[in-house]
């Protein structure tokens, strides 16, 4: 198999309702579509492993096929993924499950899915259940993989949680909260007291998510970096960026094993993924604009 980089979670579709009443009904979506769409941007080689459910549908189906490496798109008996996304003037965002979210937890693959056409990855984005990191990392370190890269549940991000998830930091190189679920999970507030926090928790390498505001990006024994959000001209939908954001960050960290890069490339990323409705998107088309926001940032000087 050609993928050197490989997104690990679920596909939802995705009801999306804006503040001024704007709907788009049906739209491809999912942490791990838009994680991995962040890697394609840059990357050719990339996978996506998922498991779609009873009934999805064709036509997006035969759009993921074109996007990535078909054989990680499993077929199960389950419901397909779909929710609400539901968002506030302010940026807020609901979702809201329209299948019993029992079946969130069992559409994440296991290691046994693994397809065996799946060789040389060397860049993974993990968006599963908490508890199957250790699992999961193990696996995947007995094939090769150099770089793995955490994107924790939201509901795992609380404070009760704090030592399990300290625990699961040993087994990954990156973790990438956003800035709210680092507050959550920490008791801290500023994004440089939360990035500490982390660092101190056990993390080798930290990618806040601030939204906005751009994120922070940070090692152990490494000053800690901010990257500054880029605003498109016009931006469409925000559901997917900060998973685009990890998709971009692991590709520029397995290529450079550069802080800053690697977050140059998360937020190119993101801001492509602001432009329009879904994950998928013509990322050829899309290139020379990311290029040019690298440009802006004077990463290609």
């Amino acid at each position: 198999m050609r993928a050197v980089f490989l997104s690990i979670g679920v596909v939802i579709l995705d009801d999306i309702v804006l503040p001024d009443g704007t709907t788009r009904m049906g739209v491809l979506g999912g942490g791990a579509t838009h994680a991995a769409m962040g890697m394609r941007l840059w990357e050719d080689r990339v996978g996506l492993l998922v498991a779609l459910g009873h009934g999805f549908p064709p036509d997006l189906e035969a759009r993921l096929r074109r996007a990535f490496e078909p054989q990680g798109l499993l077929h199960r008996p389950y419901p397909v993924l779909r929710a609400w996304q539901v968002f506030e003037a302010d940026g807020t965002r609901h979702e809201v499950f329209r299948v019993d979210t029992q079946w969130l937890e069992r559409s994440v693959p296991a290691p046994e899915d693994w397809p065996a056409a799946f060789q040389d990855v060397q860049g993974v984005h993990l968006h599963c259940a908490p508890w199957e990191v250790p699992r999961w990392a193990t696996f995947l370190r007995a094939r090769g993989v150099s770089t793995l890269l955490w994107e924790p549940w939201d509901t795992f991000c609380i404070a009760q949680n704090r030592e399990q998830f300290a625990d699961y930091l040993k087994w990954v190189d990156v973790v990438s909260p956003n800035l709210s679920e680092g507050r959550m999970l920490t008791g801290q507030q500023t994004a440089q007291e939360v990035m500490n926090a982390l660092l101190e928790m056990g993390a080798k390498m930290v990618a806040l998510r601030m939204g906005a505001q751009g994120s922070l990006v940070g090692k152990q024994g490494e000053a800690p970096i901010t990257i500054p959000a880029i605003s498109p001209p016009r931006i469409v939908d925000v559901t997917g960026a900060g998973n685009a954001y990890c998709g971009g960050f692991l590709v520029g960290w397995v290529r450079r094993c550069d802080l800053r890069w690697a977050g140059y490339l998360g937020a190119v990323s993101a801001s492509i993924a602001l432009e329009q409705f879904g994950a998928l998107y013509d990322w050829e088309a899309a290139r020379p604009r990311a290029f040019e926001r690298l440009r802006q940032f004077g990463a290609l000087e």
